[in-house]
């Protein structure tokens, strides 16, 4: 017999930001700290098997003031940045030796440009996020959104 589902027509990808949104509550439920984070991980986990169903692709995205290095499946590098939630979430593309292009603020793309001529492909990376952190920080304190 086949099976019934409830929603024929919804794709992976939408059945995905369901499971997401649905995460993102049970952390706020009135619920024990253990259960809220049992809910969330379970819907986190069913979330990431239908974007991997979906066949959406993997985002490498940097933490600029952490320095963290996330891996979000997303159908474009902006969304991937907004589902950080971080103002400081960026793509860093290696261009070369010691070269590394950053792009960051996915509604008004910027784009930091850093070429090192001396030290490590780990010194210009640093360097790239910091020159990313700092100008979300002047963003932020002229009032603007980073």
């Amino acid at each position: 017999m086949a099976k019934l589902r409830l929603f024929p027509s919804r794709n992976p990808s939408a059945r995905a930001a369901a499971h997401r949104a649905m995460a993102r509550a049970a952390l706020f439920s009135d619920s024990s700290a253990s259960t809220r984070l049992r809910r969330y991980n379970h819907h986190i986990n069913k979330a990431r098997a239908f974007e991997e169903q979906a066949g959406l692709p993997v985002f490498e995205v940097y933490l600029a003031r952490s320095g963290a290095r996330l891996e979000i499946r997303a159908s474009s590098w902006g969304e991937a940045l907004r589902r950080t939630g971080r103002h400081d979430a960026c793509i860093v593309e290696r261009l070369g030796d010691r070269h590394f292009e950053a792009t960051f603020k996915p509604d008004a793309p910027v784009s930091i440009d850093v070429r090192l001529h001396y030290g490590t492909d780990a010194d210009a990376l640093r360097g790239t996020l910091a020159n990313v952190a700092h100008q979300v920080a002047r963003a932020s304190e002229q009032g603007g959104e980073a």
